[in-house]
């Protein structure tokens, strides 16, 4: 069955969740990806490299592991949240995994990511996607949901996302949004893995 723990370590610790002590960055800001990706698609055409692994691919390879050692399922259906160049779901697809998606909000994400796995004739779909819509999130899960929702790096965007364009100070509407949008992607019996 999947749980998500409300609870963050700020209110665990007797903190209120809006008295975090992290503000906005450009790191939460759609244009900030958007231009990333810009350059990532460029290079990628260019010399034929993927771009940035986010957290390296150690941590990469401990989620492919995580999952080839507890999904024995290779047509399990499996969800990488913000996928960017779509690494995590190319290392599954080579381990055997079939019923794969990345999504994104970032359309040049999308682009990139879409762009890799042709070139390496993995068959990964990839949408756009903005995680923090219900109606987008149900548009995505459909009707059965995932077996397994993977999280590399995106809810600590949503956690810098500004409240608006000029804000220094974090959006916690974005912050409390994604968990229910996790629950919302999965089956009732599905595994929610992130690394943070």
């Amino acid at each position: 069955m999947s749980s998500v723990n409300h609870e963050s370590a700020e209110q665990a610790n007797g903190k209120r969740h809006d008295e975090a002590a992290f503000g906005a960055s450009k790191l939460g800001r759609k244009d900030h990806w958007n231009s990333v990706y810009d350059r990532e698609i460029n290079n990628f055409k260019e010399t034929g490299d993927i771009g940035e692994v986010w957290f390296g691919e150690d941590t990469a390879s401990k989620m492919v592991s995580w999952v080839c050692s507890n999904i024995d399922d290779p047509s399990a259906r499996i969800l990488d949240v913000g996928c960017g160049n779509g690494h995590l779901l190319l290392e599954l697809s080579e381990e055997g995994y079939t019923n794969l998606v990345g999504t994104d909000y970032s359309a040049q994400a999308i682009e990139l990511a879409q762009s890799i796995a042709q070139s390496r004739q993995a068959e990964i779909t990839y949408v756009e996607q903005d995680f923090l819509d219900a109606q987008d999130v149900a548009r995505v899960a459909g009707d059965d949901g995932f077996d397994v929702v993977l999280d590399k790096g995106t809810y600590d965007a949503i956690c810098l996302k500004p409240k608006d364009t000029e804000a220094e100070s974090v959006d916690q509407t974005a912050i409390e949004a994604y968990p229910v949008s996790v629950v919302g992607s999965l089956k009732d019996s599905g595994v929610f893995l992130i690394t943070s």
